[in-house]
């Protein structure tokens, strides 16, 4: 019997999804048809006439000779949108339908941009995460300007080094047209002087400065999210190495976390919403950063976040801690055992302005338990806000929030 293909109808739902903007794209192919018609002023109002508000852009586009300032404060606050040669065309604005799906600020026409994965040969973590942000990207441009790489490196011999360079060359020059690039770098650290792990020599890893990585082609001008164990941010000497690292390579920011064995899974949420923010919404990397906590509660209790960036010529650098009035008192960890009697419990808290003190409640905590026999009192902590520290608003909810400090 002859066997007969059957091919699963593809459904997406109730309700057909909405259309993303491309609107530098779709206003291109229609200044091409426009152009080619014998009243292209005319047809340009015509049909422009009524817009949806999925189609905001806060972009300047040029549609045979005229152009069209979208910009949101434009359209609901002067009224007049179109204009020739300086001069407005329409006196009213025109007919927006719908409501807007991104915030008012942020634009939705993302720049032409590439996610970059630079990752040790071989190391079997850390694909799976960027896969997922290489997922949510590309839905955003469905017709170009988006590109993805993976760039393996093993930089233990000069044979491998060599082949790296090459490639990484090569990868520097193919990232020329596009203005964002988001460079993922996913390797170990040495956990006694924050080093990189670099390659494998002789099948043992070996680990480098980070100033010794080569980066600088592909480095300059990208965002750089560092899926690195703790180490390389708090031994002194390696975070040092950091901070020169971004003066030479000149990045435009980067995201290092500090927890000792950094859990990938814990950064995913977090990582999403920074890019959304930064690449699609078109928000500077500072203010995201800060939006991007209202969903990373787990994160925080995993691990702080180090973020550099420039003001002028000047390196900013900012850590980010979460705090929690019952459980992380101004960042600092309490203990899951009570260090006097070894009872676990949970702790007693009672606060007094911005002073939070913990006492042990257990029945029988301290007796019997001095020198002579006689009973100790509670064990007991208090935690002071720290006065280097500001509370920010972004990712408050309940007990918890987030605490900024600049280093």
């Amino acid at each position: 019997m002859a066997r007969t293909k059957q091919t699963a109808r593809k459904v997406t739902g109730g309700h057909a999804a909405r259309i993303n903007l491309y609107v530098l794209q779709k206003k291109r192919g229609k200044a091409k048809l426009a152009a080619q018609k014998p009243s292209p002023k005319l047809q340009a109002i015509t049909n422009s006439l009524t817009l949806h508000s999925s189609e905001l852009c806060v972009e300047m586009v040029e549609m045979s000779g005229f152009v069209m300032r979208r910009s949101v404060v434009e359209w609901f606050g002067i009224g007049k949108a179109f204009y020739s040669e300086g001069e407005a065309i329409l006196s009213d604005p025109p007919l927006l339908l719908g409501g807007f799906q991104h915030s008012m600020t942020s634009q939705v026409a993302s720049l032409p941009t590439a996610l970059v994965h630079l990752h040790l040969e071989a190391l079997e973590v850390g694909h799976s995460q960027v896969k997922m942000l290489h997922s949510f990207l590309a839905n955003y441009f469905p017709k170009g300007g988006y590109k993805f790489s993976q760039l393996g490196f093993n930089l233990a011999t000069p044979e491998s080094m060599e082949v790296y360079e090459k490639a990484a060359s090569n990868l520097a020059q193919s990232l020329s047209p596009y203005s964002r690039v988001v460079l993922i770098i996913t390797t170990h650290s040495d956990e006694d002087r924050g080093d990189l792990f670099a390659g494998f020599l002789h099948g043992e890893a070996v680990s480098s400065k980070v100033l010794e990585v080569p980066l600088k082609d592909v480095v300059k001008g990208a965002d750089m999210i560092f899926n690195v164990c703790g180490s390389i941010v708090t031994k002194e000497k390696s975070f040092k190495d950091v901070k020169k690292a971004a003066q030479i390579f000149n990045p435009r920011s980067m995201i290092l976390f500090d927890a000792p064995h950094l859990q990938l899974a814990a950064t995913g949420p977090y990582l999403h919403s920074l890019l959304d923010n930064t690449i699609i919404q078109g928000f500077d990397v500072s203010s995201a950063a800060l939006f991007a906590l209202h969903d990373s509660a787990m994160l925080g209790r995993h691990s702080n976040i180090i973020l550099i960036t420039w003001e002028s010529e000047d390196l900013v650098v900012v850590k980010l801690v979460w705090t929690d009035k019952k459980i992380r008192p101004w960042g600092n960890h309490l203990p899951l055992l009570c260090p006097q009697c070894g009872t676990i419990q949970k702790w007693e808290v009672g606060s007094e302005q911005k002073a939070l003190s913990f006492e042990c409640k257990h029945m029988d905590h301290g007796k019997n338990m001095g020198l002579d026999g006689e009973s100790l009192p509670p064990k007991s902590f208090t935690f002071t806000m720290p006065k280097n520290a500001k509370q920010l608003e972004q990712g408050k909810k309940g007990t918890s929030s987030w605490l900024k400090f600049t280093l």
